[in-house]
């Protein structure tokens, strides 16, 4: 279960490395005095997950070609559904991943972000769209985002189209109180989100009937998704948080400043570094930059090395 959870981390972990010439040096090396297989480190990390799905066929199959009356039949059918289990959790932690690396993506879209970073509380998107807003006697029309426990609400920019950050409610804090139709002026489809801690409230509603229905039913869902999450235990961790950083950063040019700070950890000072970086510097004493084949002579060269040097190698 951990090596799954920490997988998307490990590949963006990866990705991060693998920028540096040191440490691609360093994997290639390793695989070719090995005499591996032509595959790249993230695949050997993908092969663990595969096979939770293979075990799960295989049982399957042993399942249907064992009789009834054996012995092992019960324990067969057993581990066959445990394993089916088993899948079944790492494709929702791996849907659930895949939607944690989108709200980063997303937020780096954002104008104006304030506050705490979305993935600090939140990792899926539930539901969206445009609902009027009455807070200390304003009346505004936003774009709404309903994540698990907050409700994220934008301006939208004329021109760009892009989205401006305005604020966002603590559904944790908040109760949502009924509203029928113009029980308060001009307020209909409507519901009030009180907040007792910070003793606030604010009144948002819909153009049509329809749309508060899907609203309520959201609000509902984003409920139960909370308490699904705490009886299960799933958690974003640090390592999920900052895999999505980093593939935010990957996939966002605007937000490129996001992996300039990923990249910070592997700025200081280094053993494989300082073991490889010599062996870059050209006659001239400037490093150069090599053609294909010359880097993957080098990368070989380099690694070898290096494994010797750290009796890796016999």
């Amino acid at each position: 279960g951990r090596y799954c959870n920490n997988h998307s981390a490990a590949l963006a972990e990866f990705a991060l490395l693998s920028q540096h010439l040191i440490y691609s040096s360093f994997f290639e090396s390793c695989r070719l005095l090995q005499d591996m297989d032509n595959i790249k480190l993230d695949g050997f990390l993908l092969k663990p997950v595969q096979r939770i799905c293979q075990y799960q066929l295989q049982l399957k199959e042993l399942v249907k070609h064992t009789h009834r009356q054996h012995c092992d039949y019960d324990k067969v059918l057993e581990a066959e559904s445990i394993m089916k289990g088993v899948a079944t959790t790492v494709n929702e932690r791996k849907r659930r991943a895949e939607g944690i690396n989108k709200l980063a993506q997303w937020q780096a879209t954002v104008d104006d972000w304030r506050g705490d970073d979305l993935l600090k509380e939140s990792s899926i998107l539930i539901h969206s769209g445009s609902l009027t807003k009455i807070s200390a006697g304003n009346k505004q029309t936003r774009r709404f985002f309903l994540f698990d426990h907050q409700l994220v609400y934008c301006r939208k920019l004329l021109g760009s189209g892009r989205l401006q950050y305005k604020g966002r409610i603590n559904i944790d804090q908040c109760r949502i109180v009924d509203l029928p139709d113009n029980s308060e002026a001009g307020v209909c489809n409507g519901w009030r989100m009180e907040n007792p801690v910070k003793q606030k409230w604010i009144v948002l509603f819909c153009k049509h009937p329809a749309e508060k229905r899907k609203w309520m039913d959201m609000l509902t869902e984003e409920r139960r998704q909370v308490r699904n999450d705490r009886e299960s235990g799933f958690l974003v961790t640090e390592a999920m948080r900052r895999a999505a950083y980093v593939s935010s950063a990957h996939n966002t040019t605007t937000k490129s400043k996001l992996l300039l700070r990923a990249n910070q950890k592997y700025k200081s000072s280094s053993s494989l570094r300082e073991e490889l970086s010599g062996s870059l510097v050209t006659d001239s004493g400037v490093v150069g930059r090599p053609s294909s084949v010359q880097l993957s002579d080098k990368k070989h060269k380099l690694g070898k090395s290096f494994l010797r040097k750290q009796k890796f190698t016999t």
